[in-house]
């Protein structure tokens, strides 16, 4: 950096900022405040940080790396203060001091971000930092190597992917790497596994010695080992699992060390319905299994179900390979599932998996018409549609021919790749960035709806907001920020919907609610509470909103599988507990809700108003 290089002004440096955040976000000026929290309250999350940090550094001439204070990083006013401070200290270096610098930054790091390196070449947190660095774009000083890096900073596992094949051919590490699950969350985890990792590989491996009393290395030739029967089923069950793993290493390149067995394929892995597809094909050419699969539905949640699921055709030991396809679909009957009994024991329902993996879009319309779409012409809004819950009933409403609009706050980018998902599997969607709790963004949200459709037929409030806590430990800004979102902001967003509703002659609410609203569950005292209210709200909008022709329900599904669920304190014990709470055992699939949704929306269902629905699976009538 020059020495002549003059340091903007503080108050056009501000305005210089401000503008490139509108130009990456595409947000109005007047929406970004200087003082506004980047994440909390505009939802500009690490992914566009980094793309407006790329920005400002070729418009300010900056370098790579920026040593700028983490805590300055949160605001717009804040990024501004620390570029100043950044460009009045450089403008103050003389020119050999940057010379010297430039060749090795501090005088002890090298470019290559291998200062800390130790004897086998790997240059430790600052080398991988310096990597995640170059394939997310990120600004250096976002990466903190404790911050998770799903959860802070947005590094899903395709991203993660990228780096570590970046990794690989850095450190010559080869395609599976042993690496302790546990620590790719963070990226001083990952470089403290891989550091494990090669100083191991650099080891010689220990002499084993053999049944002649000499000894050999564990590279060298096994001598002969008598296996067991027992142990052979398991490696045979271990070496189909390993398999299947690195068949959706090939399809999804992803590393195999992200390929938890365990893990929920969508919600945990990404892994969705079209790339499972592709995923079968391969395995049906690889193990010549037939067009028509018999698989429980619940068969397809991980690496390990899927195993499990395709045992029996590899291993050819199952009665389901004595029956033809043609005739395990007839079984099967119009909706596809059939049952088995042997002696008293009977089989889960099984689906017909056909050559396309169904995309558990063979739900409540499509059983009865398979290529019916019976929202085709219908405009739907979901708040809060980025992820979870709100994704599938938008995605699956959009499979059924509806026009979707999604709708995100802090999860922006979620919100994005929800819509473009949609598109890609043949439907109409947008995306619309905007917090329901702020009031300018509602209208402006609602504005655009009405430009781009000219109405509204759906409007499903799912946007929520609040703390999951003890009741000690609830502060008055918790309880502002939940009525906000969850009672306000679905107030003055009905208010609008019902505007574009009426020039259609009518229309349809969904609210969410819990059956929680009407018990102790732990830690919903908060929420339970705010639920009550969105109910009370219902009733009250079900009955001014009749003249209109528009009927208003509210949905109260118990605990739903997924993010959220996962996330609850002491989720583990309360999920065991809740799942035997209810009459079948298991806890309700984010489709089992979407189904119901889409049949209360359904041109047939007409008396239906004022009504608050409940589905947990009898948890509400046996107790918590």
């Amino acid at each position: 950096m020059s020495t002549t290089n003059t340091v903007p002004v503080m108050n056009d440096l501000n305005v210089g900022v401000r503008e490139v955040f509108a130009r990456v976000t595409r947000y109005p000026l007047e929406v970004l405040d200087p003082a506004s929290g980047l994440e909390e309250d505009l939802g500009i999350d690490s992914v566009k940080l980094g793309e407006v940090f790329a920005v400002l550094r070729e418009q300010y001439g900056l370098p790579e790396q920026l040593d700028l204070p983490r805590e300055q990083l949160k605001t717009i006013a804040g990024i501004a203060q620390a570029l100043h401070d950044y460009l009045r200290a450089a403008a103050a270096v003389k020119p050999e001091q940057v010379s010297a610098n430039n060749a090795e930054p501090n005088g002890a790091q090298p470019t290559n971000g291998h200062s800390r390196a130790t004897g086998n070449g790997f240059g430790g947190v600052a080398a991988v930092q310096e990597i995640f660095a170059r394939v997310t774009r990120y600004p250096l000083e976002v990466l903190d190597p404790t911050s998770g890096l799903e959860e802070d900073l947005g590094i899903d596992s395709v991203k993660l992917g990228e780096v570590f094949a970046v990794l690989r051919e850095q450190y010559g590490l080869p395609e599976q790497l042993d690496l302790p699950r546990e620590q790719l969350k963070t990226i001083a985890g990952i470089a403290e596994a891989l550091q494990e990792y090669i100083s191991k590989s650099a080891t010689p491996p220990e002499p084993v010695i053999g049944s002649n009393g000499n000894s050999t290395h564990s590279s060298s030739a096994a001598a002969p080992v008598a296996v067991s029967e027992s142990s052979s089923l398991q490696s045979s069950e271990s070496d189909l699992l390993e398999s299947i793993q690195k068949v959706f290493a090939e399809v999804t390149r992803y590393p195999l060390e992200i390929l938890d067995p365990g893990a929920d394929l969508e919600e945990d892995l990404g892994i969705d319905s079209v790339k499972l597809g592709e995923v079968f094909s391969v395995l049906r050419e690889r193990y010549q299994l037939p067009e028509e699969l018999e698989i429980p539905r619940n068969g397809f949640r991980t690496l390990r179900d899927i195993a499990a699921g395709l045992k029996p055709y590899v291993n050819g030991s199952s009665s389901a390979l004595s029956q033809s396809p043609q005739s395990s679909a007839s079984a099967a009957g119009s909706a596809g599932v059939s049952t088995a009994n042997v002696g008293d024991a009977t089989i889960e329902p099984a689906v017909v998996m056909t050559s396309r993996v169904e995309s558990q879009a063979a739900a409540f319309y499509a059983y009865e018409k398979p290529n019916s779409k019976p929202f085709t012409g219908k405009v739907l809004f979901v708040s809060g549609s980025g992820r979870g819950l709100g994704k599938d009933i938008a995605t699956y409403l959009g499979e059924l021919g509806a026009s979707v609009v999604i709708n995100s706050f802090h999860s922006r980018a979620k919100g994005e790749q929800t819509a473009e998902e949609i598109r890609d599997l043949g439907g109409d969607a947008i995306h619309l960035w905007g917090s329901m709790a702020n009031p300018e963004h509602v209208d402006r949200v609602f504005d655009e709806i009405e430009a781009q459709y000219g109405h509204l037929d759906f409007f499903i409030g799912n946007a929520s907001n609040g703390m999951l806590a003890r009741l000690e430990d609830i502060t008055v800004e918790h309880w502002e920020k939940a009525y906000r979102t969850n009672v306000i902001g679905l107030h003055q967003s009905a208010l609008r919907a019902v505007k574009l509703m009426r020039l259609r002659g009518g229309g349809k609410i969904i609210t969410l609610s819990s059956p929680a609203a009407h018990g102790y569950v732990d830690y919903f005292g908060c929420m339970g509470t705010v639920k009550a209210a969105v109910e009370s709200l219902t009733r009250s909008m079900a009955i001014e909103f009749a003249p209109y022709n528009i009927q208003v329900n509210c949905v109260s599904p118990g605990p739903v599988y997924g993010e959220l669920l996962n996330k609850w304190p002491d989720s583990e014990r309360l999920i065991a507990q809740w799942e035997s709470n209810t009459a079948y055992k298991r806890l309700c699939e984010a489709r089992d809700v979407s189904h119901f949704i889409a049949y209360l929306l359904s041109e047939p269902v007409k008396l239906f108003t004022g009504s608050v629905l409940i589905m947990d699976g009898g948890i509400s009538s046996q107790g918590w």
